[in-house]
């Protein structure tokens, strides 16, 4: 299944193609035989065999790095609330309520099969003294 892959450009290219990949899925969370989005989307890419999935900064911490020219598999992050001033109550002088908007960023991780041993300083300067 090549759909995991990104090859957007842009974060709106990125944003539009994971809700292509979660229209399906959230139909079946609505039923209950999936927890989350997210757990359906982890299926699919586990599919291809990414199963242990994490950010960039969680392989770094591990002394792994991410392959040159590997693309980030994408998951949703934690919802963002950002509270918005409603200008038509506003504007209309009813009482000054405050809306909340709900935003899902986007979150890059990557799997086990794109990750390597990071390379010591030491180690490389050897090899290309050596």
């Amino acid at each position: 299944m090549k759909t995991i892959e990104t090859k957007q450009t842009n974060i709106q290219e990125k944003r539009n193609f994971l809700r292509g990949l979660s229209k399906p899925i959230q139909a079946l969370v609505k039923e209950g035989a999936l927890q989350s989005v997210n757990e359906g989307l982890k299926l699919i890419y586990g599919e291809e065999g990414h199963e242990d999935l994490k950010t960039i900064r969680q392989w770094n911490k591990e002394g792994k790095r991410v392959k040159k020219g590997e693309k980030a598999l994408l998951l949703w992050g934690s919802p963002r609330v950002k509270e918005v001033e409603n200008k038509e109550k506003a504007e209309t002088g009813e009482n000054g309520e405050v809306d909340e908007l709900s935003f899902f960023p986007i979150c890059y991780v990557f799997s086990q099969k794109q990750v390597q041993e990071a390379e010591t300083k030491r180690a490389g300067k050897e090899a290309n003294n050596g």
